[in-house]
């Protein structure tokens, strides 16, 4: 691997970065900031909306308080993707043969969007987004666009943001495959530096699942009434079964030759003892090394039982559980729902 100066950056950082290291220096934390800009949002929408008279004077509105959901959604998820991406290749550094300076490339890498491709996939999402939120206006009630230019430069924003995000997740899961490929020490006894890499993407899968379908469904009910809407958030879960399971699918298959390589090794072992034992008790009569030699057998044998109940799935027990459960549950009660209301009659 070639030697790189360290202040010596590969590409220009996306202009987002530089909006999060701003929102970082304020004297609050970010969580708080993009709380208190979804209620300031929620709260311009009611303005509006008792100044034109569609709402009585300080009269609330629920689907105007959450409004800013599709904007600040991602923002939140930004925070994630960004700082949550370094954590984990910090724990997988061990597992990598490269010096300090390469390090520091293969993490700006992984880590930093890159201006020109970023900028681009924002753009792409403007349009798009505009199309989501005059697609929602035809079918929602008249004052949830009470401010309509706003309520649509937030879905315009929000789509950007979120496809700027989803952009950034790719490559991530591109270069964790990547990380992978690169290490020569990945083991079956030493899997711990690879669960940062699987907690990240079954956390993002969640953050993904719950930002695209539950919170919207709970917020916002008119706008799965939009086939558009629907259809993109149903799309997401195949999706993030996939973005778990294909970054580690090529680790899992080398563990598992891994595994198999040293049960063959066992194997022979106990092979050649067995052969020894049996020589030794029925040709030669020559007892006095038999125990020994049934002492190794044993070794060997447990040595086998050891190497047969070690996973070559790199992530923590529950993770996949974890993952599944908060795919499955919002799903399971959803229907669970709807045949309670229909037994009903409602």
């Amino acid at each position: 691997m070639r030697t790189v100066t360290v202040n010596r950056r590969p590409y220009e950082p996306n202009f987002i970065h530089a909006f999060y290291a701003w929102v970082d220096r304020l004297p609050i934390p970010n969580w708080l900031l993009f709380l208190l800009l979804f209620l300031f949002i929620g709260l311009i929408q009611h303005v509006v909306a008792w100044s034109k008279g569609m709402l009585a004077t300080g009269e609330f509105n629920f689907d105007l308080a959450t409004a800013g959901y599709w904007l600040v959604g991602g923002l939140f998820l930004g925070i994630y993707v960004l700082k949550g991406a370094a954590k984990a290749l910090d724990e997988f550094r061990p597992l990598l043969n490269a010096t300090e300076e390469e390090y520091t490339e293969l993490k700006y890498r992984f880590v930093t969007i890159p201006r020109g491709v970023g900028t681009i996939v924002f753009l792409i999402g403007l349009p798009l987004g505009a199309m989501s939120g005059i697609s929602d206006m035809a079918i929602a009630p008249a004052v949830d666009y009470a401010f309509p230019q706003m309520r649509i430069g937030i879905w315009m924003t929000g789509a950007a943001t979120a496809f700027l995000f989803f952009y950034q997740i790719i490559r991530q899961l591109r270069q964790i495959n990547a990380f992978y490929a690169m290490s020569k020490q990945i083991n079956v006894f030493n899997l711990r530096p690879m669960f940062g890499f699987t907690r990240y993407t079954a956390i993002l899968g969640i953050a993904l699942f719950f930002y695209q379908g539950v919170v919207p469904l709970a917020l916002d009910p008119t706008a799965f009434a939009s086939r558009l809407v629907l259809d993109t958030s149903l799309a997401f879960v195949p999706l993030i079964l996939l973005m778990f399971f294909v970054p580690i699918w090529g680790v899992h298959q080398h563990l598992v030759n891994e595994k198999d390589r040293i049960l063959q090794e066992i194997n022979s072992h106990m092979a050649t003892i067995f052969e020894r034992i049996r020589s030794a008790t029925f040709e030669q009569e020559n007892y006095e090394k038999i125990g020994d030699m049934n002492t190794v057998f044993s070794i060997l044998k447990g040595q086998k039982e050891t190497i047969k109940g070690l996973s070559t799935w790199p992530w923590q027990p529950g993770t996949l559980t974890g993952l599944l459960s908060s795919l499955l549950l919002p799903i399971v009660l959803t229907l669970i729902r709807d045949l309670i209301l229909k037994f009903l009659g409602v």
